[in-house]
């Protein structure tokens, strides 16, 4: 039969950079900066716009061709006290576009968003405006947007305040993350007419990746052919959740209850295990709390450990569940870091791993985010090496397969074998990593490279059988996540041209080098 579509590749109608993001990317291309970030071989030094003093383009062509989202900012920056928020910029430029379209300036101009195109008009999308309007929060937030950007736009670039709420309400419905092309880090928002038409699953056969504002939808599985938009589904929200969270997020968010296939599946209660508390050190059976399953009687509840034919008292079933509630607590609150400095974090969260290790199985989410906190405050390569150890059964039962985050995780334990010089061991992790990178992802994206230089780097240490000199250092370098620099305040007028602005508006104005 016809061969399977594994990629499209969609385009934004509006999309914009997180705040804290602004100083580092091309406003346009997204393309990263080399001043913010010179460890990326596809950044480029880009130039401040003279009109604003704020804006950053790679060239004259980036600077032109987004000139029709930037004209309302342009204005709007040189008046600002502050920046506004990514929720009123990324309106912002959803209402100018429509505004445009609404006037018939898309049909006159050729070159109108170029190359940014869609099957579908905005006003066709999803936007539950019937069930935000009932929800209080929802419509408090629009208040707050509609206020800033009434304190920022010029009044000839926004709309009517009942069709600005509709363009939110599809905004707010349909917009997607933008990552950078590492995958590492979310950079900002953008909403794309066409990729938001397919559906959520929480187990997902496919997967959108970033370059740019350009996404590309991606399989996760062999088979799956992305033209069938009903039986083609992505993931809306952070797969690491237990279902009843999922459930509440997309419920609150999105306005559906999720009935996909994983959150109907009774293993998906892994998540919140238990290890029975009547069985003996060491052959302790783990028992799901919640759901269905042969050794929970559906009258009672009660739950008998097959293994040691006890059946565990309702006391401690509620003692682990108020737990797990403590587990969110403690990350969701002040709770770890307020007065505490890092020594301090680190033995508050290591004694939770340590009473909670005894409670709940290694698949157990909870007993993860406290590994996860553990990971992001320890330095050592052997604690970081048990840690992800520790938290791979949860990362693998939480995401499908091939999904880059299992990839991710496995190839970091790559990393820090290799860091302990344990070259043997780390191999398979990256062989298998590599499996999934390579499917997802092309060959010659900076994931895959990076990964097949370390797998290349393992081989040849191990053919040498720990010959003399060590590559610890050339590993490091390749490791987790690139190196942290401090980040300025985006303040306006900081790097603000010496230029004078005093061109028509209409015309856009002259880039100047930082």
């Amino acid at each position: 039969g016809e061969k399977a579509t594994t990629r499209i590749v969609f385009y934004p109608f509006a999309y914009a950079l997180f705040t804290n993001e602004l100083a580092s990317y091309c406003w346009y291309c997204l393309r990263p900066d080399r001043k913010k970030r010179p460890w990326l071989a596809e950044s480029i030094r880009c130039s401040h716009c003279t009109g604003c003093g704020f804006a950053l383009f790679c060239d004259k062509d980036c600077q032109t061709l987004g000139w029709k989202d930037h004209k309302a900012e342009c204005k709007g920056f040189r008046k600002a006290k502050s920046v506004p928020d990514i929720e009123t910029r990324l309106l912002g430029r959803i209402v100018l576009r429509y505004k445009a379209i609404h006037s018939g300036k898309d049909v006159e101009d050729e070159s109108f968003y170029k190359d940014r195109v869609a099957k579908r008009e905005i006003m066709e999308i999803w936007s539950h405006d019937k069930d935000m309007i009932k929800n209080p929060t929802a419509v408090a937030k629009f208040e707050e947007i509609w206020t800033s950007l009434n304190a920022f736009y010029d009044k000839k670039f926004l709309m009517a305040k009942e069709t600005v709420w509709q363009l939110h309400c599809r905004d707010y419905i349909n917009r997607h993350a933008i990552c950078d092309k590492g995958y590492i880090k979310e950079i900002g928002k953008g909403l794309y007419l066409d990729l938001c038409q397919y559906d959520h699953s929480c187990r997902p056969n496919s997967i959108y990746t970033c370059d740019g504002f350009v996404a590309t939808l991606r399989s996760l599985a062999p088979g799956v052919d992305l033209r069938n938009i009903p039986k083609t589904s992505y993931t809306y929200i952070d797969l690491l959740t237990p279902v009843q969270q999922r459930r509440k997020l997309l419920r609150d968010t999105w306005y559906f209850n999720c009935e996909c296939e994983r959150c109907v599946d009774s293993t998906d209660h892994l998540l919140t295990a238990i290890m029975c508390p009547n069985c003996q050190d060491g052959e302790r059976l783990v028992l799901c709390i919640f759901g269905s399953h042969p050794y929970k009687d559906q009258q009672t509840l009660k739950i008998t450990c097959p293994r040691c034919s006890q059946t565990v008292s309702n006391e401690f079933v509620a003692y682990a569940i108020e737990q797990m509630r403590n587990v969110d607590n403690v990350f969701d609150s002040e709770e770890l870091t307020k007065n505490k400095n890092r020594k301090q974090q680190l033995d508050f969260l290591n004694d939770l791993f340590e009473k909670y290790a005894g409670i709940f199985p290694p698949t157990n989410v909870f007993l993860g985010r406290i590994i996860q906190g553990l990971i992001e405050r320890v330095t050592s390569n052997e604690d970081l090496l048990r840690l992800h150890l520790a938290s791979e059964p949860c990362v693998r039962l939480s995401f499908p397969k091939k999904h880059p985050a299992v990839a991710f995780h496995i190839r970091n334990i790559g990393i820090f074998l290799s860091n302990l010089e344990h070259w043997e061991e780390a191999i398979p992790y990256f062989q298998e990593a590599h499996e999934m990178l390579s499917f997802v992802l092309e060959i010659d994206h900076p994931l895959v490279v990076e990964n097949m230089e370390l797998l290349d780097i393992a081989k040849t240490k191990h053919a040498e059988k720990i010959g003399g000199k060590s590559v610890t250092e050339a590993v490091a370098k390749l490791a987790v996540s690139p190196p942290q620099v401090e980040k300025p305040e985006v303040a306006k007028g900081e790097t603000k041209s010496l230029v004078e602005f005093t061109e028509d508006f209409d015309d856009m104005p002259a880039l100047v080098a930082q």
